[in-house]
Parts: C-alpha cells; structure tokens; sequence
C-alpha cells in the first residue's frame, strides 16, 4: 500500500482563474483529434459500443472533458476527479469526486473501486505529478479486466524542424527547455510522455501503442484548417498560462526572483508565434488483459 504522496501542482488551477484557458485548450484537443478522427474528437480510442460503461476522466479540470464525453454517449457513467471541484455544468450520467491522485491507496479506492471502470482517460496529468509511476499502477486496477487507458500528453521541449542555430534557440524553446530543468529540481518530469509506453508494459498492459501529432503555435499550418486553428487557440492558450506553467518551478527549482521570471516569461510570450514551432502530442493507449505476474507482484 502506498502512502500520501505532497502534493506539488504546479500549474493555475480553474479556481484561480485558468478556467477559460482550461477549456479552450480542450478544444484545441478536439481540433487536433478532428483530421483523423472525425467521428470522435474526445478519444483516439474506440470505445465499445454496447452499454453501460463506466469512464474516469483522471484530472478532469473545469469537467469539460467528461461533461461532454457523458452528453455525446448518454448511456455511459462518466466520474470525473481533480483535487479541486470542477464547475463545468454536467449532465445527470457525469459526477466529479475531489481527490489527491497522489494520495495512499485507501483513500483512491474509496472513490475509485477496484475493477470497475472501461476506460480511464488523463490528459497533461502525469507531468504535474510527483510519482506518475504509481498513478499508472492505481490505474491498472481500477481498471475491468479488458478495459482501456488512453494518455494525452504533451512531450517537452517545444521544437522546430526550420534549420539553423537561432532557429533552434529562440525565446519560446529556451523557455522550454529550461522548464523541463526547472521541473526536475522540484521533482516532476516533464518528458514522461515518451517513457509511458515502457512503464505501462512493465505494469501489465498489453495492446500498447503510441501516436504523435503535432501541435502548432501560431496558424502556420495552412494547409489543414482544423490544425491552423488550433495553432492560433493554442497560442493564445500558452499566452494566457506560460506565467503560471512557470513561476512556481523557476523560483523553486532554479532560485530566481519574481522578477526574473517575468522578464524570462515576457521574452517567451512576445516569441509566441513566430517560426515554425510545434508541441508533440503523445496519445499512449493500453489494454488491461489478465491479470499478469507484474500485476500481482504490485498487488493490483
């Protein structure tokens, strides 16, 4: 059994006035999943469909996400958690729980049974979290045997495929990098979203797979209007938050002064926009199959 884990978010929460950046980035997810998936634009994962079904929505925010997912699919149960209450209006078939994901196992299984969820859905969760490890463990057994898990999550550093060394050191990608480092000090991982494939076989999913898609900031990507869209809602997203993605990691991480944030976060936003620059969106999805050696070595 695990113990409660401190809790260090580091990110606005909607309480704090982060509800409508919060939720126009989900419709940058939308956009995003609008290409390729026309037809489902919250999942890249099918869901079955005969019903009920029980969804976990892990983070779940303003409750857009799950809000929506229970409105489009009436005959699911959707719970939504997040260590603070969400305020999205819901339907009667999506309630919220407020719960520390980090916390000991007694008080997950209090809210989240054993067994009895069909799908678990996190999006830009885990790099917030101190032990993203065990919240992958906590969601293999919450988990029915056959269930799924789908992962939305942004893999740092922002990049640029235009050549040359000041394209790849502008104010935005400095910015960046520096916070992957920032974030490392404090004990968070912003580069989980490429180990997660790995981590998740070793707990005892199976069916893993991996897709990536870019996200641009700013409208550069004409030639798909779903992605140009989403590239100007996006920079607009980084515009309102970069401050609050990195106050708290780059005073506490690196030592500097309010001020220095400020004058760092200034030049980053001013960049926002120019160049060819993207984030690379991880969707990590994966089966619970039989329960296997590793899983009962967890005590899952």
């Amino acid at each position: 059994m695990t113990t409660s884990t401190p809790s260090f978010y580091s990110l606005p929460s909607h309480l704090e006035g982060d509800a409508l950046r919060l939720n126009q980035q989900h419709q940058v997810f939308r956009l995003l999943l609008a290409p390729t998936n026309p037809q489902s634009t919250l999942l890249l994962t099918l869901i079955p469909s005969s019903p009920p079904l029980r969804i976990l929505d892990l983070g779940t925010g303003t409750g857009i996400w799950a809000s929506e997912f229970a409105t489009e699919h009436p005959t699911t149960s959707v719970l939504g958690i997040d260590l603070f209450p969400p305020s999205f209006p819901s339907p009667s078939n999506c309630t919220y729980a407020v719960l520390n994901i980090e916390g000991s196992d007694t008080e997950w299984d209090s809210i989240v049974p054993p067994g009895t969820f069909d799908l678990v859905h996190t999006r830009m969760v885990l790099m917030t979290l101190r032990n993203p490890h065990d919240v992958l463990r906590k969601i293999f057994r919450a988990l029915k045997v056959g269930g799924r898990v789908e992962f939305q999550e942004k893999q740092d550093p922002y990049r640029t495929d235009d050549p040359g060394e000041e394209a790849q050191n502008t104010p935005v990608l400095r910015n960046s990098r520096l916070r992957i480092e920032a974030a490392k000090r404090c004990g968070l991982d912003r580069t989980i979203a490429g180990k997660l494939a790995g981590w998740m076989e070793g707990i005892g999913f199976g069916s893993v797979e991996v897709e990536e898609k870019r996200i641009p900031i700013g409208g550069w990507m004409e030639e798909v209007e779903e992605l140009r869209v989403a590239g100007e809602k996006w920079r607009e997203c980084l515009v309102w938050g970069t401050m609050g993605f990195c106050k708290r990691v780059f005073m506490e991480g690196f030592g500097w002064s309010e001020e220095e944030v400020e004058r760092n976060v200034r030049e980053a936003v001013e960049d926002l926009g120019r160049g060819r620059v993207y984030g690379a969106m991880l969707f990590v999805t994966g089966r619970k199959g039989d329960v296997s050696v590793q899983g009962l070595a967890l005590g899952v």
